[in-house]
């Protein structure tokens, strides 16, 4: 028993999986509790945003997902809520019928216009908590690891799973 105790307590300590779910744990609270009057989660913010970074014309659900590092099936349920609430809309694709497209409409727009200063000001709390240099630290370390993306697709593949 002892030595199940030791396993887990060196997989908790050292699985970068882990930590990172954890650091999002806490990002996602912070985000949450001022997203929460204009009644979105941290989690469908990036779907909204990276459908905007499309543009009019929109994105295909795979080309969404594919952009937010995303399987179909998790995106289609973040997508609801949204469409929902009339932030995004599901269209026929122009050049394929066979396709959907996820295009933003004008209250999404709008949302993103009205949620900007607020996320402004987390992003702001969060810098001075960690230091900027810190922050911009942060994120050319998270680039290197989505840069692995390629990696997990493999794992994926050979039904590899993290450590979390």
């Amino acid at each position: 028993m002892a030595e199940l105790s030791q396993l887990a307590r060196t997989m908790a300590m050292e699985c970068p999986a882990l930590r990172v779910r954890q650091a999002s744990r806490v990002l996602t609270k912070l985000f949450d509790d001022e997203l929460a009057p204009f009644g979105l989660l941290s989690s469908q913010l990036p779907i909204l945003t990276a459908t905007a970074m499309f543009g009019d014309r929109g994105a295909t659900m795979s080309k969404l997902a594919r952009a937010l590092l995303m399987d179909r099936t998790t995106l289609t349920r973040g997508i609801r809520p949204l469409q929902r609430a009339r932030l995004i809309r599901i269209a026929r694709s122009r050049d394929d019928a066979r396709a959907k497209t996820v295009v933003i409409t004008r209250a999404g727009e709008r949302a993103i216009q009205s949620i900007f200063p607020v996320w402004e000001r987390v992003l702001g709390q969060i810098t001075t908590s960690l230091g900027a240099e810190t922050l911009i630290d942060i994120h050319a370390r998270l680039d290197q690891v989505i840069a692995l993306s390629t990696l997990a697709e493999r794992s994926a593949v050979n039904g590899a799973s993290d450590c979390s």
